[in-house]
């Protein structure tokens, strides 16, 4: 190969890498979760800021010193047994109790509303916690959550369900992560790891 041929190679090679920059093509190693394995007990709560329903910025870190939290992962608006679910946690928490309440799913926030119109049509009251979106499932990864049953399909990103209850200090206290989607923790399981905190 000539000096001539081999640098129009190399300029061509470039120019592609960087057409496909351009475009914001990635390396599949970069769209990989974060975490093959779910956070566990004991570990610190990946921090994250997401959009509420009404465009606010919520970050999980602001409530450390102040709050526990607790944090639910469900799949999505179509999912009846995400729906069940999130209507039964509007009894979990005591009135004025000091603990944030997050909520979070792929779904944008047209279709996070309409879910939460439907939950509030059965006349047991509106969601009374916080929904927020993680349409790029980042969070969803960054927390080991993501089900790769339905990558390429309709609700590709979607995670396992999970719900996790975090300390003041932002560690992990307690975690129920379900491989069986039509599982979920109980509210008087959930009470029981928040109580556990005092």
């Amino acid at each position: 190969m000539s000096f001539r041929s081999f640098a129009a190679s190399v300029l061509l090679i470039t120019g592609i890498a960087q057409a496909g920059a351009a475009r914001g093509v990635r390396s599949n190693k970069i769209d990989e979760p974060k975490r093959a394995e779910p956070v566990s007990v004991g570990e610190g709560a990946p921090d994250f800021t997401l959009e509420d329903m009404q465009g606010n910025q919520v970050t999980l870190s602001a409530a450390k010193g102040k709050a526990p939290t607790v944090l639910v992962f469900y799949r999505g608006y179509w999912c009846p047994f995400c729906a069940h679910q999130l209507s039964e946690l509007r009894s979990l928490l005591k009135a004025n109790e000091p603990v944030r309440f997050l909520a979070i799913s792929v779904d944008d926030h047209e279709k996070t509303k309409q879910l939460m119109e439907k939950i509030a049509a059965d006349g047991n009251g509106p969601v009374n916690y916080t929904m927020l979106s993680d349409p790029g499932h980042k969070i969803i990864d960054a927390y080991g959550l993501h089900d790769p049953a339905y990558d390429g399909k309709r609700f590709d990103g979607i995670p396992n369900p999970a719900v996790y209850v975090i300390d003041k200090n932002g560690s992990v206290a307690w975690a129920k992560v379900e491989s069986d989607y039509k599982v979920r923790p109980s509210n008087a399981d959930i009470r029981a790891a928040l109580e556990s905190l005092n």
